[in-house]
């Protein structure tokens, strides 16, 4: 996929749009990739469903053309100083795809300055 396709949103109040206008409020469905990818992980799915809701955290938003011209909305939390939560998401009528979740034990900064757009 081309890499043009990705912009990062760091703006509060810009997170905070895309939170209330594409995340908020649908019925959440968690997809086979994403159970695959937790159990390879070792993220309960538990943990997922407890850092979800805590928007408050959200300090990224990578927003993503997918492969079928969906858009993908990847939110990043942050935890506390070290770890770092990234949930991918899509929405699709009143659904709200939960695609991967990755938990990070380091400093992102690079990871999205580097896609900044």
């Amino acid at each position: 996929m081309p890499e043009n396709d990705v912009r990062t949103i760091e703006d509060k109040q810009e997170i905070d749009k895309v939170i209330k206008e594409k995340i908020k409020g649908r019925k959440l469905v968690f997809t086979k990739y994403y159970y695959f990818g937790i159990d390879i992980k070792g993220i309960s799915h538990e943990k997922v469903q407890e850092v979800f809701p805590q928007f408050d955290k959200v300090f990224a938003i990578e927003t993503e053309t997918l492969k079928k011209g969906d858009m993908g909305y990847e939110l990043f939390y942050k935890l506390s100083n070290n770890t770092s939560f990234s949930i991918a998401t899509c929405p699709k009528d009143d659904k709200l795809l939960i695609i991967h979740a990755v938990e990070y034990k380091r400093n992102l900064d690079k990871r999205i300055k580097k896609i900044k757009r």
